[in-house]
């Protein structure tokens, strides 16, 4: 303790007194991520406002040898944000200014503490948006989707975080500030440490601001739902619509389970007349009501889906999204649950959801098992329930055995473990089925570079 308080001593003529919380309340709320799966323990929560602020704070956790926990929305699943054995919590929440906003280059300067949500409510006056879209964007901060290169729901037609920032500001463990690309569209001057940054979940640097690539706002988009006999139809749908529409910026699945759950939880009618055994939402972009009435009316009576509902307007679009948006608090209200977040290429999706299938309903039976996630980019969201007759010691073991079979499955298809959460501390253990020995080590160096005596966001992605 008295490490930390010696540290806490020397912050205190830099900082305000509400910039530094040692409360029991506060070191709970803010050491701990959406994962609520580990027990946090942090000995000060900081509100930086500036990157000066930042730099100093981070020097004198250096000199003191403090580990940090960089900290934005916590919205993360895979611990990332969580500080487990004493650290600091760099909370960068306060840092939320946003501009400047320059429209001919189609560049915005945020910090780091912007919500996604306000960026995105910031922009649409302007004609503009920042393409990352996502469930928790309401909570999720600028920061955080950088640190953890988000995806989302419009990976598809705009691709991951990393495709759609310019230039960032990043603080060190020793406290120095890095302005990495700046705003340039061609940068061809060796490293891209901007691109190295971006992903790396808070382990090499802080994120402090960002300057982020913005697209024109979509003139218009359409919503469709589809319940469908299985999965192989799902994936001919995929390539259907997307030979069709050009505009295809989602294409969304959920399987019976994670519909009924969503029907259940929020009181919903099936938005369709056939159940199906999976279900589809697409969502096309500036592309007309009455060619996709016909191209739809086309693919409803080739047999290839059950039933489907095209949205007549933005209220009935929200509405449908709602169904696929919803699915994941349905399943965890009131419930213990298992999360997997996997990805492998589209063209071994059928396959991969055929093998999983099969082995969870082997292995796993009598528990409620659910599918959804993003079908355009190889992304399925697994969840498993924990049954009421079954202690929390035995379905954690249960889990992590489904997972060991996964993750083989996975491998054997050179998929990823982590798709779009991170690996932070609760698939450290599952990072081997996707990297290499030899990438394992160089990540290492990477990391030693960076930060020498391993303080910042200590024991996440890598040791």
């Amino acid at each position: 303790m008295k490490k930390i308080d010696d540290f806490l001593t020397d912050l205190s003529p830099l900082l305000r007194p509400e910039q530094i919380k040692t409360n029991p309340e506060d070191l709970a709320f803010y050491a701990q991520d959406w994962s609520r799966t580990l027990t946090p323990n942090s000995s000060a929560v900081l509100f930086p406002e500036t990157t000066e602020e930042t730099a100093q704070i981070l020097k004198l956790a250096s000199l003191h040898e403090i580990g940090v926990v960089p900290s934005g929305g916590r919205t993360g699943l895979s611990g990332g944000a969580v500080a487990l054995h004493g650290e600091v919590v760099l909370s960068l929440t306060r840092m939320n200014s946003i501009g400047p906003l320059h429209a001919p280059s189609l560049s915005l300067k945020v910090q780091a503490g912007v919500i996604t949500e306000t960026v995105h409510e910031f922009l649409k006056p302007q004609g503009l948006t920042w393409p990352v879209d996502f469930a928790s964007k309401g909570s999720s901060t600028i920061g955080g989707n950088i640190a953890t290169n988000a995806g989302g729901v419009r990976v598809i037609r705009y691709g991951n975080t990393r495709n759609w920032v310019l230039g960032l500001t990043v603080v060190t463990m020793k406290g120095e500030v890095l302005e990495l690309n700046h705003e340039l569209e061609k940068n061809n001057t060796g490293y891209d440490f901007r691109q190295l940054l971006i992903g790396s979940e808070g382990t090499l640097a802080v994120i402090t601001e960002a300057t982020l690539k913005l697209s024109p706002l979509p003139r218009s988009t359409l919503v469709a739902l589809f319940s469908l006999d299985g999965f192989s139809n799902l994936i001919r749908l995929f390539t259907e619509c997307r030979r069709r529409f050009p505009t295809l910026s989602a294409f969304e699945c959920l399987d019976s389970a994670s519909m009924e759950s969503v029907l259940e939880h929020f009181e919903l009618p099936l938005p369709v007349s056939s159940p199906g055994r999976v279900y589809a939402l697409l969502e096309l972009e500036n592309t007309e009501y009455t060619e996709v009435e016909s191209a739809l009316q086309e693919i409803l009576e080739s047999g290839l889906v059950l039933d489907g509902i095209l949205a007549q307007n933005e209220k009935e679009a929200r509405a449908l999204w709602h169904y696929r948006e919803g699915v994941a608090e349905s399943i965890l209200h009131g419930h213990e649950v298992h999360q997997e977040d996997v990805s492998v290429a589209v063209r071994d999706l059928e396959a991969f959801y055929a093998a999983i299938e099969a082995r969870y309903r082997d292995a796993l039976p009598g528990m409620n098992i659910y599918f959804f996630g993003h079908i355009g980019d190889g992304n399925l969201h697994i969840f498993i329930q924990k049954p009421d007759s079954m202690t929390k010691a035995e379905f954690q073991e249960r889990a992590k055995e489904s997972d060991f079979e996964l993750f083989k499955i996975l491998k054997s298809c050179h998929g990823s473990v982590s798709a779009e959460h991170g690996i932070g501390i609760l698939k450290k253990h599952a990072i081997a089925f996707s990297r290499s020995p030899e990438e394992l080590l160089i990540m290492g160096a990477v990391k030693k570079s960076f930060d020498p005596k391993g303080l910042l966001n200590p024991g996440k992605m890598i040791d």
